[in-house]
Formats: C-alpha cells, sequence, structure tokens
C-alpha cells in the first residue's frame, strides 16, 4: 500500500502548528478569548500526540522496500 507523499507532507504541517501552540512557542494571546486558551492548548497537546502516531504509521505504510533490520542475522 502506496501513501502519497503529499498527504504525509500536510499532515506534518499541521502537527508542527498543533505543536507549537500546545507546547506555548506560539501564544494565543489577542488571538483568542482568553478562557478558550486552555481548553485549546489541551486540544492542540491531544491532536499533535495522534498526529504523530498517524504520520509515523503512514511512513510506515508507504514504505515499498524492507529496511536493512528485516530478516537480519541475529
Amino acid at each position: 500500500m502506496q501513501i502519497d507523499p503529499k498527504v504525509s507532507f500536510w499532515l506534518g504541517v499541521a502537527v508542527t502548528a498543533l505543536i507549537g501552540v500546545g507546547g506555548g512557542t506560539v501564544s494565543l494571546t489577542d488571538a483568542i478569548p482568553p478562557d478558550w486558551i486552555p481548553a485549546v492548548v489541551a486540544w492542540c497537546n491531544i491532536l499533535s500526540f495522534f498526529g504523530s502516531g498517524v504520520l509515523t504509521a503512514l511512513h510506515g505504510f508507504s514504505s515499498g522496500n524492507s529496511g536493512p533490520l528485516v530478516g537480519a542475522p541475529p
């Protein structure tokens, strides 16, 4: 199964933005109402966690060849 690299690229861009907001690198002050900031930050952390897992799966599924460790002698 091959995954279009553009899917992983754009998902990676989105996950990077989520990490920036969730980690505090991107300030939300004056961008959204102050009462929303804790919830937005929490959801960015949750979505970036799962997005990272999806990115890992997409990279694994899109590889057509076996890696160097598959079938290597012990």
